[in-house]
């Protein structure tokens, strides 16, 4: 009894562990506050992974990370950049993870408590979550990058058809020049 309710009283482990590697100065070249200190920043991916991952958790998977800021309800800020945020999740403001609580689905809970104990449940709930919100992060990411494409494509159809003219106007400048060369009574008829 005395258990349960010390663990009830202070913030999950994984929400810690991010908070002190966000905290540590000796990591903002790597991962850092944003300058609002309302969310967190990952500068150096392949430094994340390597040293400061590891060091905090017992992997190195950033994907699986991922997962677990989004059973937080963390949520990506930047799409060009690894920036996240939590309404509770502040610079200096350790005592607000203790408002952070894991996402659940309940309508998938009732349909699902015969087929799977209610022990492995939690994790499927959070697994097919975290796989939704993803797929929707995926696809906008998508959709982005296409337009970007298309974009691009515009762009390069219109920088070849000024490269096309500008061809082509070397190609008169050198007919003119080569006319006047060959031709010396050109001038005189001006």
């Amino acid at each position: 009894m005395e258990g349960l309710l010390l663990q009830g009283a202070g913030p999950p482990p994984f929400l810690t562990k991010i908070f002190e590697m966000v905290e540590n100065p000796e990591t903002d070249p790597v991962v850092s506050w944003s300058e609002a200190r309302n969310s967190f920043i990952v500068w150096d991916y392949i430094e994340f992974l390597a040293v400061v991952l590891p060091k905090y958790f017992k992997h190195n998977n950033f994907s699986s990370f991922i997962r677990q800021l989004n059973t937080y309800g963390f949520r990506k800020v930047d799409p060009d950049r690894y920036e996240f945020a939590n309404e509770s999740f502040l610079g200096g403001q350790r005592h607000l993870l203790r408002t952070i609580k894991r996402w659940r689905h309940v309508g998938l809970s009732s349909q699902l408590e015969g087929v799977v104990g209610v022990s492995g449940l939690e994790g499927f709930e959070d697994e097919i979550g975290i796989l939704k919100r993803e797929r929707k992060m995926l696809l906008t990411e998508v959709l982005r990058l296409k337009q970007q494409q298309l974009d691009a494509k515009e762009h390069m159809v219109g920088m070849q058809e000024r490269l096309l003219r500008t061809e082509k106007k070397q190609q008169q400048i050198a007919r003119f020049l080569s006319r006047v060369v060959s031709n010396p009574s050109f001038w005189s008829s001006f």
